[in-house]
C-alpha cells in the first residue's frame, strides 16, 4: 500500500533545503565577487563564473521539481519566489564584474564597501534559509538583517556619486588643449564608474527583494 500511494503521490522534495543550498551559493557568489573586488584575480573571476553556472543549474532543476511536484512545504507561490529571487542577484552581478573588466574599471572604496554590504546580507540569508526546515522563527533577524541591505548599500551609492561628479571649475573653463583633453578622458572614466556602481546599487536592491521573500515565508509559518 505504501509503495502504491508513494507511486500516485511521489513523496515531497526537501524544498527547504533545495532553497537552503540555493543561498549558500548566493552567499558565495557575494564573497567571492567582494575578493574581485579587493584583488582581480583572473582565477576569481572564473570561480565567481562557475557559481553562477551552479546557480542557473540549481534553479532550472528545482524549478523542474516544483512543477512536478504534487505538494509542497509553503505556498507554491512563495516557494517560486524564493528560488527565483535568490539566483537573480547571483547572474546580476556576474554580468556586473565583467562589465567593469570589460569598461577596465578599477575597484575602489565605495565599490568595495557596497559589496561587503551586500556579503554581509546574503550571509544572513544563508543563515535565515538553513533555519527555515527547523527552526523558521529563528530566521526572522537573518531576513531583517538581510532587508537592510538596499538603504544601507544606497548611502554609499550616493557619497560615492556626490564625489564623483565634484569637479573643478577652472578645468572646465580652460582653453588649455591638454587640460581639455585631460578633463575629457576624466569624464568617459566617471560615467564608467558610474555605471558600475549604479549595477551594484541595483544588485542590493535585488539581495533585498530577496530577503522580502524570506521574511514572508517566516511570518508564515514561523
Amino acid at each position: 500500500m505504501s509503495k502504491m500511494l508513494d507511486h500516485i503521490l511521489p513523496p515531497m522534495p526537501a524544498f527547504l533545503d533545495m532553497v537552503s543550498a540555493q543561498a549558500e551559493l548566493l552567499a558565495k557568489c557575494m564573497l567571492t565577487a567582494a575578493d574581485c573586488l579587493t584583488d582581480p584575480d583572473p582565477i576569481r573571476f572564473q570561480a565567481l563564473a562557475d557559481i553562477e553556472r551552479s546557480a542557473k543549474e540549481l534553479r532550472q532543476r528545482h524549478l523542474d521539481k516544483l512543477s512536478d511536484s504534487y505538494s509542497t512545504p509553503i505556498d507554491r507561490t512563495d516557494l517560486l519566489q524564493a528560488i527565483n529571487s535568490l539566483e537573480t542577484p547571483v547572474e546580476a552581478m556576474v554580468e556586473a564584474m565583467e562589465e567593469m573588466r570589460a569598461l577596465q574599471v578599477t575597484s575602489d572604496n565605495y565599490c568595495l564597501e557596497m559589496a561587503v554590504v551586500m556579503r554581509e546580507a546574503a550571509s544572513a540569508l544563508e543563515r535565515g534559509y538553513s533555519k527555515l526546515a527547523t527552526k523558521p522563527g529563528l530566521a526572522k533577524p537573518d531576513a531583517e538583517m538581510a532587508i537592510q541591505c538596499p538603504n544601507t548599500v544606497d548611502k554609499i551609492y550616493r557619497k560615492g556619486i556626490a564625489k564623483l561628479f565634484t569637479v573643478d571649475p577652472d578645468d572646465v573653463r580652460t582653453r588649455d588643449p591638454e587640460i581639455q583633453i585631460a578633463t575629457f578622458i576624466h569624464t568617459v572614466e566617471i560615467l564608467k564608474r558610474r555605471e558600475a556602481y549604479r549595477h551594484l546599487r541595483n544588485i542590493s536592491g535585488q539581495v533585498g527583494d530577496a530577503a522580502e521573500v524570506l521574511h514572508s515565508i517566516v511570518m508564515q509559518i514561523g
